[in-house]
């Protein structure tokens, strides 16, 4: 199963009034038999919202980025930011959703560094979490393409804190 087909199925969730939990459902019951194989070597944390003008432009990029990929080799790991703004409930319960969803996937930190922060996707090792790469809106499909390849390399090859390429693209934590 590759990115396109995923991205696809969730097009089709986000037609549904239950939306969450059918795309849940769907990814759950897709990449349930892969995961008993192997972790991929990177995850990706994509941080988005539906009001987020920057994830717009940068989704579709991302996702043609992600087409030549399969989940074997990258886990796609989505902070939906969504209810943020929809009040103290809401945004309490996405707060809460959003550190647990990090926490699952090694990458706790990441809400300390840009909890709250949408249109960024950064690329974690899957053994330690630790952060190798960023990209949004200003990189191109290739470019992300590009960061993804490098990453899978650097996570497979490099030893843990050494998996960075030359020179910093994620932005400074914002916290």
């Amino acid at each position: 199963m590759n990115y396109r087909s995923i991205l696809s199925l969730k097009r089709l969730a986000d037609r549904s009034k239950s939306r969450a939990l059918l795309f849940a459902v769907l990814i759950l019951g897709l990449l349930a038999p892969q995961a008993s194989l192997a972790e991929a070597p990177v995850k990706i944390v994509n941080f988005t919202a539906d009001w987020c003008a920057s994830c717009h432009e940068f989704e579709p990029k991302f996702a043609r980025a992600l087409e030549g990929y399969t989940v074997d080799e990258v886990e796609l790991v989505t902070v939906d930011l969504t209810h943020l703004r929809s009040g103290d409930d809401s945004r309490q319960a996405t707060i809460r959703a959003s550190k647990a969803l990090l926490r699952v996937h090694n990458a706790a930190y990441l809400w300390d560094w840009y909890g709250g922060y949408t249109g960024l996707a950064v690329m974690i090792a899957s053994d330690t979490g630790e952060p190798i790469s960023c990209v949004d809106k200003t990189y191109s499909a290739r470019q992300i393409s590009d960061r993804i390849k490098l990453a899978g390399i650097l996570a497979e090859k490099a030893a843990p804190g050494r998996r960075r390429p030359d020179g910093a693209d994620c932005p400074a934590p914002l916290r």
